[in-house]
């Protein structure tokens, strides 16, 4: 009797993820992609390069398989594990690992020898957990560390670039070669946006334009379900105050400053509303200040940071409009897309935002949210009345919305595109076209008329 044997089955693929600090309260959108890695089979080994400083962690890291490997400060009995482990790769590689020592001298920074130092320790951990491919979040400190694990390893590497580290003037990546480095040593790069994509060409690298790839942060929209059809909130009853909505961090590139002015409009004009501004930072004492100056402390709140469940059952369903009034700082750095503006556009919030970065193309005004210049008080409170009155208007921007969501940043979908170029990098399987990774990942050419001039190209890098 013939037995038929079931056809082998590829091994998972093993990444490893090296990030400057992991977890951390307001990277949701790290958390979520490597979820949805494990979920779909990957094994996923997290290198982080700090020590987490944070009591509260988000409910979702407890549903982490991920390994995590804290990389110590060098010194003491580390000091000697670190000389054996470049001492191991020496003598291992020696061609490779020398390649990487010149590579390091000819940079001569200190930055520089001290990612060296710790990479053979990351790639001996690397090692033992089977890891194929590194990939790093931001462009910065994690995509060098990366870069230099994948030189003394040979294990490819990719990383995926956000906000300040591409527009913070302190990289000077208009006048030096670090980025593009990086550019040309990994597999590929991820942007989160298109308007960061335009920016890394508008560096003239020389680059292959294949190799940098949008992929949006992203959402399980099975987590993120259109829970406001009519965009009117569906917690709170009558005579219950509007609420006005912002999530974030409390530094200046977000804006809340002016958000507040705004509030001090509306107070003028007589409208009816209570503010929240949920999460903590450096800028807490200057906002509190701001409100006690303009006398709003019956209306704006800031009551620190918020769990991400307790957004989406409480807040997310209680306000009657999300106020996203970012800003660009005088060093450059600004907003990429917030993943809030995702969860209010997955759930049917509407929203209200500033034409920085990225954000226009989740916020395509007057289809999926409205959209108004940044430090401009008086136009973000106009807004802000026009959701409060015209429940047409916050009922089609509901719907189109979540159909934006559906379409741009969905995680599912985003997240097999990722895998399959860390499968190509990692095991030379055949990559897609352009034109098949951008439609797998619903990436679709804006406009010509919509595509916003790269105001931040050689000149503005100083």
């Amino acid at each position: 009797m013939c037995s038929t044997l079931a056809p082998p089955q590829t091994p998972a693929l093993t990444v490893g993820y090296i990030l400057k600090m992991f977890p951390r309260f307001s990277e949701t959108f790290i958390l979520n992609e490597i979820l949805e890695l494990e979920r779909r089979g990957l094994r996923v080994v997290v290198f982080s390069m700090k020590v987490p400083n944070e009591s509260l962690r988000q409910p979702r890291v407890a549903e982490l398989q991920a390994k995590t490997h804290l990389i110590p400060e060098m010194g003491g009995f580390l000091g000697w594990r670190r000389c054996r482990d470049h001492l191991s790769l020496l003598l291992q590689s020696p061609g490779t690992y020398l390649k990487a020592l010149h590579f390091v001298l000819g940079r001569g920074t200190s930055a520089a020898w001290k990612k060296f130092w710790v990479a053979p320790t990351i790639v001996t951990v690397a090692r033992r957990e089977g890891v194929e491919h590194f990939h790093a979040h931001f462009a910065s400190g994690p995509a060098r560390q990366a870069k230099l694990a994948s030189l003394v390893s040979g294990i490819p590497f990719s990383f995926t670039a956000h906000a300040k580290d591409l527009y913070w003037k302190g990289h000077n990546h208009g006048s030096n070669n670090k980025l593009k480095k990086r550019l040309r040593l990994a597999s590929f790069v991820v942007t989160i946006s298109e308007y960061n994509r335009r920016f890394v060409h508008s560096l003239n690298f020389k680059v292959p334009h294949r190799r940098v790839v949008t992929l949006y942060n992203a959402l399980n929209l099975k987590v993120w379900p259109h829970r406001r059809p009519s965009g009117l909130p569906t917690l709170g009853g009558p005579g219950t105050r509007p609420l006005i909505l912002a999530v974030g961090r409390l530094v200046s590139k977000k804006g809340f400053d002016v958000l507040i002015k705004a509030c001090g409009e509306l107070k003028k004009k007589g409208e009816p509303f209570r503010c929240v501004i949920a999460g903590d930072g450096p800028e807490r004492a200057r906002l509190e200040s701001a409100v006690s100056t303009l006398d709003l402390q019956d209306c704006v709140e800031l009551p620190g940071s918020i769990p991400q469940n307790h957004l989406a059952e409480r807040y997310y369903l209680q306000a009657s409009v999300l106020v996203q009034p970012s800003v660009v700082d005088e060093d450059g750095d600004q907003d990429g897309i917030p993943t809030v503006i995702l969860e209010a556009l997955a759930m049917g919030l509407p929203v209200v935002a500033t034409d920085v970065s990225g954000i226009a193309e989740a916020v395509i005004p007057g289809e999926t949210g409205l959209l108004v210049q940044p430090g401009d008080a008086p136009a973000l409170a106009d807004a802000i009345r026009d959701l409060l009155s015209d429940r047409a208007l916050v009922g089609a921007l509901s719907r189109r919305g979540r159909e934006l969501a559906e379409h741009r940043f969905d995680l599912q979908q985003n997240v097999k595109v990722l895998i399959h170029l860390m499968r190509v990098a990692a095991r030379g399987d055949v990559r897609w076209s352009e034109m098949k990774l951008r439609e797998r990942a619903g990436v679709l050419p804006l406009p010509a008329e919509d595509q916003k001039e790269v105001s931040h190209g050689l000149g503005a890098q100083g």
